[in-house]
């Protein structure tokens, strides 16, 4: 629960895959000969030091370390004076970390109440790089917020290692799968692409440091163009095939997430004929709270009250679900999160028990804008539980990537997890398609629609339908390319099973 342990690691590889390098795991029983490479690596407190001798062997053949994690755990691998570095944590409960470099923008590093090491001697042979402040006080914007020094560099580099203070990549972990909550720090960056922007301008410090070498081979994605929009759409509990006679008539293909609900069947047989839209599952997160909407409609009120439903997601459930699906006839390829909950961390226990027992369930689409329950909180307090802002996506990151399992040492689960905004209006796009962020070469953008609202005016003052056809002119002017989640879910692992570059 703190700190992001055992989050750096997946942290790590969803950094490098979003700049396009290909890596691969090892263990510290099982290092490959330096050859040129780099090896990236987290420790967290505590570690058992006759763990750590590999490590040590691996710099001293000449290998290039990148580290992470505490700082005391690294001093004996990286030679560091014993009792140099102890560990400190803001004093106020509220306070992020930023790094301070020179000639750049103070940069959001971790979340509130997370610790960073602290030294004031510097290795022989090795530069400290900037430093690493507490961010307080109106801590909405870089340039308002109070960054007190915390006697902590930001980067230690050695002729043979760089260590990043902080843990940038459990952060980074942590704000991806809502372990953290950003919505405090979205104003220091473009909110719609926070984390994208984030992963840029980490590499760029690395670059400009010389750490790691601007040619490093990196690939995208084969079979994606460089911006690839997913159509998805809800159907809930709507008839409405608008949207999909659109798609069809324009040539192009959507997701279409089917809810158990009275309407499966029509949904499954209206997209039969058509193979090139995918039948996708709608999974459930919550359930109607009976006494809240009695007492509801004994107000007056007409709307049905509902509240985060655990066992629908946590151990099985989320499975017994899948199999509802699948021996119903809809399509399980990719799975797309139902009502505002995302319930943290019995959802990855769900989406784990699913991916390790159905090779069949390519991937998920449950980040985006929800109510975020953590660690058994029933309602939104806005501390372990938080909402969203319409329109963000609350989780800004435009490229599939890998779900962390903590509790399991940090396991990346097989499956892949996105983003996605809801019922943008076609400026938005427009704006969306022409932000570009640099190092970073292709992008994967889940756009979401509900049938529902295709003729209301909930959206749209005159429907959604005709918002969305302005929509889909918008992605024809632009040159995406539109894919169904199923298959972008395919290419990604496709990408990622193929063989690492060669640093």
């Amino acid at each position: 629960m703190d700190g992001g342990r055992n989050l750096a690691g997946a942290g790590m590889w969803n950094f490098l895959w979003r700049l396009g390098v290909r890596s691969h795991d090892c263990t510290v029983d099982h290092l490959p000969p330096p050859s040129g490479s780099i090896l990236w690596a987290a420790l967290d407190e505590g570690i058992n030091p006759s763990r750590v001798q590999p490590l040590r062997d691996w710099i001293a053949a000449g290998g290039y370390l990148i580290a992470s994690g505490d700082a005391r755990a690294w001093s004996d691998v990286l030679g560091w004076p014993a009792g140099s570095w102890t560990t400190t944590q803001p004093e106020n409960p509220y306070a992020g970390l930023a790094w301070a470099l020179p000639q750049r923008r103070p940069e959001l590093i971790a979340p509130a109440r997370w610790p960073v090491g602290v030294s004031a001697t510097c290795p022989d042979g090795a530069r400290f790089i900037g430093s690493v402040h507490a961010v307080q006080g109106e801590r909405q914007t870089p340039e308002r917020a109070t960054l007190l020094a915390l006697n902590a560099p930001a980067l230690v580099v050695g002729q043979r290692y760089c260590y990043l203070n902080g843990h940038p990549f459990a952060a980074y972990q942590a704000w991806l799968q809502g372990q953290a909550d950003l919505q405090p720090w979205l104003a220091w960056r473009h909110r719609l692409f926070w984390l994208d922007e984030w992963v840029s301008a980490v590499a760029d410090v690395l670059f400009t440091a010389g750490v790691i070498p601007e040619d490093l081979p990196r690939r995208t994605i084969a079979g994606l163009g460089s911006t690839t929009v997913v159509l998805r759409h809800d159907v809930d509990h709507s008839r409405d095939l608008s949207y999909l006679e659109e798609e069809n008539r324009r040539g192009v293909g959507g997701t279409f997430a089917i809810l158990r609900d009275k309407n499966f069947g029509f949904w499954r047989d209206a997209l039969a004929p058509h193979p090139a839209h995918e039948s996708a599952f709608h999974y459930n997160t919550g359930r109607r709270a009976w006494i809240r909407e009695l007492r509801a409609r004994t107000a007056g009120a007409t709307t049905a009250a509902l509240e985060p439903d655990a066992d629908a997601v946590s151990g099985q459930g989320l499975m017994r679900q899948i199999a509802w699906a699948r021996a119903n006839g809809i399509g399980v390829q990719s799975l797309h999160r139902h009502l505002s909950y995302l319930v943290y961390p019995e959802w990855i226990d769900g989406l784990d028990a699913v991916f390790g027992n159905g090779a069949d369930v390519l991937g998920s689409s449950s980040l985006f804008r929800s109510q975020v329950m953590r660690w058994g909180t029933r309602r939104v307090d806005g501390m372990t539980a938080t909402v969203g802002e319409w329109p963000d996506p609350q989780f800004p990151s435009w490229l599939p990537f890998k779900v962390a399992h903590a509790a399991a040492g940090g396991r990346r689960l097989r499956g892949w997890e996105t983003t996605s905004m809801m019922e943008c209006e076609p400026e938005l796009v427009d704006q969306l398609l022409r932000h570009r962020i640099p190092h970073l070469e292709q992008r994967v953008m889940t756009l979401g629609f509900h049938p529902a609202h295709a003729a209301g005016t909930t959206f749209h003052r005159s429907g959604s339908l005709q918002s969305f056809i302005r929509v889909l002119d918008v992605l024809a002017g632009s040159g995406a390319d539109i894919q169904c989640a199923r298959d972008v879910f395919r290419l990604a692992s496709a990408a990622s099973e193929a063989a690492p570059d060669p640093r």
